[in-house]
């Protein structure tokens, strides 16, 4: 990929232009990580709220039902886990599980001695644990 930076006084907000043949995977994750749309809409029971990304915990699917759980509170979604996946950023987000996903930038600790799993500690004093199935991605995630 070739990247070109200009600098031009005239333009007082970064403008970014994607030229290419066709979108693939590459192009997809570029637009993912400088896109400023990463708010979700989520539901209490008597309103609609919009919540920025970084204020998200963790999300969660429980009963057939997704929620989105924040330091304020928990809330539900009418998205499903795989599409919340592919509209956060990848680099933010990472699925632990087939029912969850968390902020990378929300880990307080992880616990690796588990035999097969991670235990994983997240701000607010929330416990979670990732699935077998997910340990390998999220070690090269990590970096671990």
């Amino acid at each position: 990929m070739e990247i070109e930076v200009k600098i031009d006084s005239a333009y007082k907000e970064p403008k970014v232009i994607i030229i290419t043949d066709k979108i693939t995977d590459e192009v997809k994750s570029v637009m993912k990580k400088i896109s400023k749309n990463q708010k979700l809409t989520v539901f209490s029971e008597e309103e609609a709220i919009i919540v920025e990304a970084d204020e998200i915990i963790r999300i969660y699917s429980e009963n057939k039902k997704v929620y989105v759980q924040t330091n304020h509170d928990t809330y539900s979604i009418r998205m499903r886990l795989y599409e919340l996946e592919e509209k956060l950023a990848l680099n933010q987000f990472i699925r632990i599980s087939q029912s969850e996903l968390i902020n990378r930038n929300q880990i307080v600790s992880l616990d690796i001695s588990l035999t097969g799993t991670i235990g994983v500690l997240l701000k607010s004093d929330i416990k979670t644990f990732a699935s077998r199935r997910y340990v390998s991605k999220i070690k090269k995630q990590l970096g671990i």
